[in-house]
């Protein structure tokens, strides 16, 4: 299927527009700490109860990117329990702001760092607890050894063994996957590091789907938010909380529909759902027929959830998918796409087939009833929503995330690709080419 040079440029100015979107939201989100928060956090420490207490807010004042309401918060259980270890930690988190990956100002550093100094020679912390505060001390201490980055690294090597350690600890394995982002170099066309935080962050909202930032993160882990873009994420705009409410009410659909992340909002798809990415499934494809996972056993599925409908993003992700198996040549034969719709109200197996065939006829599309799609959805932590319909409910949109699941031969989960967030059909068959050739060699 060939595209018009406008609608090339069409797509550039939606990707544009995203990330201009998500910068403005950051600027802009500066909440009245005095508000009541939506969702909190439960973090277990060490101190007393009303710490405890007080510890929880301010960690979910972090999350929601709230950095000077939560260093205040911190600071004032330091205050009022200076032997509180992880109080220390908080005021060192809120001077990091840590969703986007670029290094602090060497105030914010100084303040994290003497802070951190307090943390490590305060007297109430458990073992877990120390871990957290002389992780974070490594990052920013005086004297701390090597460049920005080499600190990232052993930061992130740090909260990996940390959430290794302690398996039941939640916010451990959110941190870890901020630690990656934070480590990840803007160069690295691999996606790596984003890639393993964002299946992370995706785990952790099927347990959580209620918590107050793991959606932010998630967005952030998808974009080039790095040196030039600092200013995205400071604390206190001076808008009116009002003006706030509205800049951001307004910016939700282009974050949606430009970036197509896993930016939530009140998800119930995730409830109950298991600790794994991918599932079995039997669905109908466009001959009729009723397939399952079993069927594509011994091939490398790349699976991808839309909607024939789709305006933009739908549409040129399945141009990258039928780019990339051009790129393969050969080596296509062990690679199987496949396309399920999440709206089947309209997507029949007909309309998905021919829809499909303007791509590339080895695309399978396949369709169910509505129950049958969202079981699907919810064990590959998909998430999509119906826009509000015209008034004969024929036209509407979808919100929905954008990701392309890589399942190995065994049906297994191998990674994810998010050709929408830069990586192209080029890179995508070079990961490919080396799955493919590394599984033959075994």
């Amino acid at each position: 299927m060939q595209f018009t040079r406008s609608r090339v440029i069409l797509a550039a100015c939606f990707g544009v527009v995203a990330v201009l979107g998500a910068m403005a939201v950051v600027l802009a989100w500066d909440a009245d700490p005095d508000e009541p928060l939506l969702h909190e956090v439960h973090f277990p420490i060490s101190c007393t109860e009303t710490s405890q207490r007080r510890f929880d807010h301010a960690t979910s004042l972090l999350h929601s990117l709230m950095y000077a309401s939560s260093e205040r918060s911190y600071a004032a259980i330091a205050r009022d329990e200076p032997g509180c270890a992880m109080a220390y930690w908080g005021i060192g988190m809120s001077r990091l702001k840590r969703p986007i990956a670029f290094p602090p100002g060497a105030e914010d550093i100084r303040v994290a760092g003497e802070a951190l100094e307090r943390g490590v020679r305060a007297k109430t912390a458990d073992d877990r607890e120390r871990a957290y505060v002389t992780a974070l001390k490594g990052l920013v201490a005086e004297g701390a050894l090597g460049d920005w980055h080499t600190r990232t690294v052993a930061y992130e090597q740090a909260m990996a063994a940390l959430a290794r350690g302690y398996p039941d600890d939640r916010e451990a394995r959110i941190f870890y996957a901020l630690a990656l982002n934070m480590a990840a170099l803007p160069g690295d066309t691999s996606y790596r590091r984003q890639t393993k935080a964002s299946e992370l962050l995706l785990l952790a909202l099927s347990d959580q789907p209620d918590h107050p930032g793991i959606s932010h993160y998630l967005t952030y882990c998808l974009n080039d938010t790095s040196a030039g873009n600092r200013e995205a994420v400071t604390e206190g705009s001076g808008m009116k909380a009002q003006t706030r409410r509205v800049l951001l009410s307004g910016l939700g659909g282009l974050l949606v529909f430009g970036l197509c992340s896993l930016l939530v909002l009140g998800p119930t798809w995730a409830q109950g759902a298991g600790s794994s990415i991918g599932g079995p499934f039997s669905l109908t494809s466009g001959n009729q027929r009723v397939v399952s996972d079993e069927d594509f056993r011994g091939k490398w599925l790349l699976v991808y959830f839309g909607y024939t409908h789709c305006p933009n993003v739908c549409p040129t992700t399945l141009l990258d998918l039928a780019q990339t198996l051009q790129e393969l040549g050969p080596l296509a034969a062990h690679v199987q796409p496949i396309f399920i719709t999440i709206d089947p109200e309209r997507d029949t197996p007909e309309v998905v087939h021919e829809y499909l065939e303007a791509f590339d006829p080895r695309i399978i599309g396949l369709t169910g009833t509505p129950a049958e799609i969202a079981t699907v959805a919810k064990e590959y932590r998909v998430y999509y929503k119906k826009e509000a319909a015209s008034a004969d409910g024929l036209d509407y949109l979808m919100e929905h995330s954008a990701f392309v699941y890589v399942m190995g031969p065994t049906g297994a989960y191998v990674t994810l690709l998010s050709p929408r967030q830069g990586q192209s059909p080029e890179l995508m068959a070079s990961r490919l080419r080396e799955l493919i050739t590394r599984a033959a060699q075994r």
